[in-house]
């Protein structure tokens, strides 16, 4: 029995090792899936002709590409982008047998891993479009697009002007020439050039040719058709057209007479394709290109909560907004400057004041307003070290990893940061209101109001979603705002008019339909006989409502459990507390503040005075030295002479201390000393 215990303890052994290796080999495997997958759900998938890149893939796709890219940077919570979707979307199909020529890409800026990338980019609002030239070297050759984005004809149109420019500086060995037939081209000319080619296609248009330039590299690399272009002086022109305008020819080859020949003039480099579809579609069909994603990760959505409750204010929802905006949306770009630091300083004093949470959060605003208010110029770099160094000096009261709760949408790119900063706003307002409702100095739009606008307009990535809640507060006549309620009373109102014009939308989420607030389940009081909000009832209900946040069941709440023992059995268990200071909204930080600051000099730079005593400071500078050495010499002296006498009468200490029962350590006491002699 005895002789098999090692075996079987070598036994346990070998199958724990291996249990470990499993398991960490499971770990690997999950922090992988999840480093492909990120934090967001991408608007675009497999079935769009569209290339997805992130921060590894991006370099390798465009930087020394034979190809040129037109990329859109996007945020896939972002409202705008979900609704330009379905733009960019048809834009991709129509631009499909382009990608040869001009690949049609986007880079979701929403995942975490791929922020380093758009902070390089310097992509201040989404979506924002970018044209990536051939052979691009660096970031600056990323050309900005400002032309109207859902015009997608135009925008067909810009891109083919900017690849025929890209030729001509550049002359890619594997693109169209862009160039119009001579002057002295006649058609037979052009049918001998065509060799086997069956088809051939003339546009006549002047410069900048860009219907025609658009077809050429619509069929690029077609062998069943070639286009070719001419202006509207050219003898082909002159031969068909009397009239002025962008016109079209479809020819056979070695047939002087068109098989189509347009009939009025031609705004759209679809018609011409249409047409040539129609006729010789079948003949001169050739396969598109296919897409193949780089670096792809399945993409799972975020299985809804049914317990997360969507009216409710909870504290996680609050940290994650303040988290997502401090760490994504203020480093968006590489420097702040001039207006938008301006905005930022507003905002920080602002959230200094009225922020809510805990005091360690509202503590990493008051520090941060500090620090901020001295600066010219803030870099991305130095802000995110400033909120790193606050959030650890106060035990990082704001959580990297974002968490949606009652914002959680029924997908990852729907609600979330959104809805978190609107929460975030209305418990600012609310607070605001509670501090200062006795105070006739406060000023709501300046003071509130206003910070939140500037900050919105500047720092909100969403472009389309910040210009319009500027466009909101003028329609809302903001400057109007002077009473204290007011400061929570405008900004309800102002929300209730976005959730009406964007319900329905592209935005809404189907499972969180944006509506009214408060809602009739909610307050029916609320509510008058027409079905209309009665304000006067309505506004005490705001009140309450977004002054009650709930801590998050999510996370571990501020305490501890005790459990006493006794023989082995439990006798009583409870719940202690740790200090209020973790509490929402407990006390005032500027004191506290106050406090560290002052610690924190004394223990820089600790000073003692030494207090007269017999006119020690009255002894020159250069003499105390002499006294120091004077007494240590005394010390050290007498030292020296205890030892010696403690050397000469150790043997007859020892005995003493040995054979007698009433030893006294001191040998001037009164008390006899009692010998027992053996």
């Amino acid at each position: 029995m005895h002789q098999k215990e090692p075996g079987v303890a070598k036994s346990l052994c070998i199958a724990a090792v291996i249990t470990g290796v499993l398991m960490l080999f499971i770990l690997v495997i999950i922090l992988a899936f999840s480093a492909g997958r990120g934090n967001s759900e991408s608007l675009y998938d497999k079935d769009d002709p569209i290339l997805e890149l992130d921060v590894d893939t991006f370099g390798p796709a465009i930087y020394g590409s034979k190809k040129a890219h037109f990329v859109e940077f996007y945020s896939s919570w972002c409202g705008a982008c979900i609704g330009y979707a379905p733009t960019f979307k048809k834009f991709a199909k129509q631009l499909e047998k382009w990608t040869p020529i001009v690949q049609v890409t986007v880079v979701n800026c929403a995942d975490d891993k791929n922020m380093p990338l758009c902070r390089e980019h310097s992509v201040n609002s989404y979506p924002s479009l970018r044209y990536f030239k051939y052979n691009s070297a660096t970031k600056d050759d990323g050309m900005k697009y400002s032309g109207d984005k859902y015009d997608i004809n135009k925008l067909a149109h810009d891109i083919a002007g900017l690849a025929q420019a890209d030729a001509q500086k550049q002359n890619p060995e594997s693109w169209p020439t862009f160039l119009p037939l001579s002057d002295a081209s006649t058609l037979e000319d052009v049918f001998k050039s065509l060799g086997t080619t069956p088809y051939l296609a003339v546009i006549v248009q002047d410069s900048p040719s860009v219907i025609a330039w658009s077809n050429l590299i619509n069929y690029h690399g077609n062998n069943g058709l070639k286009v070719a272009y001419v202006g509207q002086k050219h003898q082909i022109a002159s031969k068909f057209f009397s009239d002025e305008g962008v016109h079209a020819l479809l020819f056979s080859n070695g047939n002087a007479e068109p098989m189509w020949k347009s009939s009025s003039p031609i705004e759209k480099w679809l018609d011409i394709q249409e047409k040539i579809e129609e006729l010789i579609g079948d003949k001169i069909a050739a396969k598109s290109p296919t897409i193949q994603p780089m670096n792809a990760a399945p993409v799972i959505a975020a299985p809804s909560n049914p317990l997360n409750n969507q009216y409710e204010v909870q504290l996680v929802d609050l940290k994650s907004a303040m988290s997502y905006m401090l760490y994504k949306e203020i480093p968006r770009r590489e420097e702040i400057r001039d207006e938008p630091l301006a905005a930022l300083k507003q905002w920080m004093h602002t959230l200094k004041k009225y922020a809510p949470g805990t005091t360690p959060m509202r503590r990493l605003f008051f520090r941060l307003d500090e620090w901020v208010q001295l600066r010219s110029v803030v870099t991305a770099n130095e802000w995110l070290a400033k909120v790193d160094e606050i959030q650890q000096a106060l035990g990082n009261p704001l959580p990297k990893e974002i968490t949606w709760m009652a914002c959680a949408g029924s997908k990852p790119n729907l609600r979330g940061y959104t809805c978190g900063l609107w929460t975030l706003a209305h418990s600012i307002t609310v607070e605001a209101y509670k501090q200062e409702k006795h105070n006739t100095a406060f000023k709501p739009v300046i003071d509130v109001l206003e910070p939140f606008r500037a900050f919105i307009f500047h720092f909100l990535s969403c472009s389309e979603c910040a210009q319009n809640f500027t466009k909101e507060a003028e329609k809302n006549q903001l400057h109007l705002v002077t009473r204290a309620e007011d400061v929570y009373a405008w900004l309800w109102r102002v929300h209730n008019f976005v959730n009406k014009r964007l319900s329905g939308s592209l935005t809404d989420d189907p499972s969180f339909k944006k509506q009214q607030f408060p809602p009739k389940s909610l307050c029916p009081d609320c509510y008058d006989l027409n079905g209309e909000i009665d304000e006067a009832k309505a506004l005490p209900f705001v009140f309450k409502y977004y002054s009650n946040i709930k801590t998050d069941p999510s996370e571990t709440l501020p305490g501890y459990k005790v459990v006493e023992y006794k023989e082995g059995k439990t006798q009583s268990a409870g719940q202690r507390h740790l200090n209020p200071k973790f509490q929402i909204h407990a006390g005032k930080v500027d004191q506290l503040e106050a406090n560290d600051k002052v610690k924190n000099v004394l223990d820089a730079s600790p000073q003692r005075t030494w207090q007269d005593i017999d006119g020690y400071d009255n002894i020159p500078e250069g003499s105390r030295t002499h006294y120091y050495f004077i007494w240590l010499s005394l010390i050290g002296v007498a030292l020296i002479v205890v030892y010696c006498k403690y050397r000469k009468n150790r043997s007859k200490f020892w005995k003493t201390f040995y054979y007698q029962n009433d030893f006294k350590l001191c040998p001037w006491s009164s008390s006899p000393v009692k010998q027992n002699i053996v």
